[in-house]
């Protein structure tokens, strides 16, 4: 599916990465926030934006992992085609002298099979080009990404840095903790507002409670974050601080919400509580030590969002929790909106209600089901 806004003549291409099973919860992210020519597909969504536009998507965009820029496209049959072509980029915008370059290729189908050899042609092509770079890590240079398919080459550089669910808050975490891309996605794809009073029990290190309430505050999700665009020799101060300005004006001091966390470990409450206030949100949570068999609406309705432990985040049989949980919902909380992430089909069983939607989402390299409940 395609979603369409109309193209600018100024604009470049860009792919959004995301959390597999996230793309079209990011399609209308980006949709929202001016991207063109919107088209998710496998593990993300490509796209066309001013550069100003994809400054703000890094900023403020909450469910997607990284920005990449479309730079240039070929046929490549050699890997001289695939040096000289790639030479051809004007790469004195995004690079800086001594800078240091991170290049990742993958090859599939292709003539040029060796990923090695892809990226030693394309860093030659760049250091020939008059630019003095050395070799980096991942984690510490500039990223580009080359990709060999069927013999036809492309080649894209990261915008974001640092991936985007790291938002600098999560400091402190348990075990197998929720990325903050995917707990801010399930926000989006149930509809949560404000408004309405928000239950997260067993809530570990906090991050559905403190998505929320970045979400209510309206707080840029990236406002701590270093991105790899402000390192580019191209980059518009002005039109930066412009982004920035217009991001900061949105934020609402003292928003007007419910939002609940609680937890049967105190020490993980703590953490979760200096999370809060490492995010800034702290004054926007109410914490407390409490056991899920004692969880009571606070209201004739609200949404209770949960991500029970399971796996090697508990010793005891994950479907016995699971089994706890459904019988609380249906016993208490008829009329609340209800989301429990499951990650198998017996945990879904045990919960013993109908579902009246689902989500499937890829997370620490294992698919789970986002499950939207409903009474009988």
């Amino acid at each position: 599916m395609t979603t369409s806004n109309p193209p600018k003549s100024n604009a470049n291409h860009f792919f959004a990465i995301t959390p597999p099973g996230m793309e079209a919860i990011a399609a209308a992210e980006l949709a929202a926030l001016s991207a063109h020519e919107i088209n998710p597909i496998a593990g993300g969504v490509e796209f066309t934006a001013s550069m100003d536009t994809m400054m703000r998507i890094n900023l403020r965009a909450r469910c997607i992992t990284r920005v990449l820029l479309r730079l240039a496209s070929f046929k490549a049959l050699s890997f001289p085609e695939l040096y000289n072509k790639s030479k051809r980029i004007d790469w004195q915008r995004y690079l800086a002298e001594g800078s240091a370059v991170a290049l990742r290729a993958s090859c599939h189908g292709s003539r040029l099979l060796h990923s090695g050899r892809v990226e030693q042609a394309v860093f030659d092509a760049i250091r020939d080009g008059s630019i003095q770079v050395t070799a980096g890590e991942d984690e510490g240079g500039q990223q580009i990404l080359v990709r060999v398919d069927k013999d036809q080459c492309t080649i894209s550089i990261d915008c974001s840095g640092e991936r985007l669910d790291r938002r600098g808050y999560r400091l402190h975490s348990g075990m197998a903790p929720l990325r903050e891309t995917i707990a801010a996605a399930i926000l989006q794809w149930i509809d949560w507002q404000p408004e309405e009073v928000l239950l997260t029990p067993m809530c570990g290190s906090g991050t559905f409670a403190i998505e929320a309430a970045l979400m209510a505050a309206k707080k840029a999700a990236g406002s701590t974050h270093d991105f790899a665009f402000l390192h580019w020799p191209c980059l518009k101060e002005k039109r930066w601080q412009r982004v920035k300005e217009k991001s900061e004006a949105m934020v609402v001091g003292q928003p007007k919400v419910q939002i609940l966390a609680s937890d049967l470990d105190g020490r993980m409450l703590a953490q979760a509580r200096q999370n809060a206030n490492d995010a800034g949100v702290a004054g926007l949570i109410d914490y407390s030590v409490l056991d899920i068999a004692k969880l009571m609406p606070t209201a004739a309705n609200g949404l209770i969002l949960v991500n029970p432990p399971y796996g090697g985040r508990i010793e005891a049989d994950a479907r016995a929790v699971y089994a706890q949980l459904g019988k609380l919902f249906r016993e208490r909380f008829s009329g609340w909106r209800m989301v429990v992430v499951v990650p198998d089909q017996g945990c879904e069983r045990a919960l013993a209600m109908p579902v009246k939607r689902r989500l499937k989402v890829k997370h620490g390299g294992h698919w789970v089901h986002v499950l939207h409940l409903e009474h009988e």
